[in-house]
């Protein structure tokens, strides 16, 4: 296989996350491309690179991780807050995640969380909650780490010619070519890329048929602490469905009161279309009640996921087709758990491989 072209010069911090090549329309077609480099396509690149596979990840955003998203923001006097505004912990079920995370825990990425620390009835015993030290960012980059993606690049177009998958961008520039390849987005967003691919019967159907609820995120500030049950808080409440004060996360700064707010699935719905700074207003108002508090907030900045809450999941760990080398994976596969992902970007490896 002809060598893959090298990666331009990077920082110091980016190179010991990531290679990041440089998108060339000769690129040599490799063993498989992975749309999405949240962590069904992180889990993805895994299987195959223990494979001695050559992957290829593709992500249209600056960063990695998907919902394992952490924001890092500066406020007025210069102090600097760290938000993990997405995804709150992953649960490590199988031995070989946990083996990972008990590696990444032992180079400092990582940390578990204590049971009785989230306050949740709904806690199972014996699974291990794990979070990133700093930011839940770091967790995805270290099970990142050597693999190859490419951020920062959209794929409009989806072609496969004599057995090679091509994607291009909105200028026709080619992205990448490979013998296989897994889609690892939202469904909608899957059914979107693939408009123009045929695929096996009854799979849009079933792609159409799940249900994904998006969430509205609140990332706030406060002069004064909120007086909360719990540093992770699921409040039997119409509007809130969980609040976690971020200083007591590992890593994150213990003298801010800042904390991430989720609203629920109806509460998000309701306002899905509304602008990011109402949003935000609406949720401290609903939070001041919940509380019985006057919120004087430092920062308030809202973010929506649309697709967040997996409702109705396909019922099956990954859709693919061996023949086409063609795969479709994702959390929403299986449920509405973090590993889900992981869980079903394996699965779609195995299917198209074994």
């Amino acid at each position: 296989m002809p060598p893959v072209p090298p990666a331009p010069a990077l920082s110091p911090e980016t190179a010991a996350d990531r290679r990041t090549v440089a998108v060339r329309a000769d690129d040599a077609i490799v063993d498989l491309l992975i749309i999405g480099a949240g962590l069904a396509g992180i889990a993805a690149a895994q299987s195959a690179a223990a494979q001695g596979l050559h992957a290829i990840v593709i992500d249209k955003g600056r960063g990695i991780g998907g919902r394992m998203a952490s924001r890092r923001v500066v406020l007025d006097d210069g102090r600097t807050i760290s938000f993990d505004h997405g995804a709150q912990f992953m649960t490590a079920r199988s031995p070989a995640l946990i083996a990972r995370m008990v590696a990444a825990e032992a180079d400092g990425a990582v940390r578990r969380l204590d049971a009785d620390d989230t306050q949740d009835p709904r806690w199972v015993g014996g699974h291990p909650r794990w979070v990133g030290v700093g930011a839940m960012t770091a967790l995805v980059k270290a099970l990142a780490r050597g693999l190859e993606i490419r951020p920062a690049v959209r794929v409009a177009c989806i072609g496969r010619d004599a057995g090679i998958w091509t994607l291009t961008d909105d200028q026709d520039a080619v992205i990448g070519r490979g013998r296989r390849l897994i889609v690892t987005t939202p469904p909608e967003q899957a059914l979107d890329l693939l408009i123009d691919t045929v695929l096996p019967e009854g799979w849009r159907r079933r792609i159409a048929g799940t249900l994904v609820a998006p969430c509205w995120a609140l990332m706030l500030a406060t002069a004064q602490p909120l007086p909360l049950p719990a540093p992770r808080w699921r409040p039997d409440d119409e509007a809130i469905a969980w609040i976690s004060d971020q200083r007591a996360l590992p890593g994150h700064d213990r003298d801010i009161p800042a904390y991430v707010v989720h609203a629920s699935p109806h509460w998000s719905r309701v306002h899905l279309e509304r602008d990011a700074g109402g949003v935000a207003g609406l949720l401290i108002g609903e939070i001041g009640r919940l509380t019985g508090t006057t919120i004087m907030p430092l920062y308030a900045q809202a973010h929506r996921w649309r697709h967040a809450l997996v409702e109705l999941p396909l019922g099956a760990p990954c859709l693919a087709d061996h023949a086409a080398g063609l795969a479709i994976a994702g959390d929403w596969c299986i449920g509405g758990r973090a590993e889900a992902a992981v869980d079903s970007g394996r699965a779609a490896v195995l299917a198209l491989t074994g």
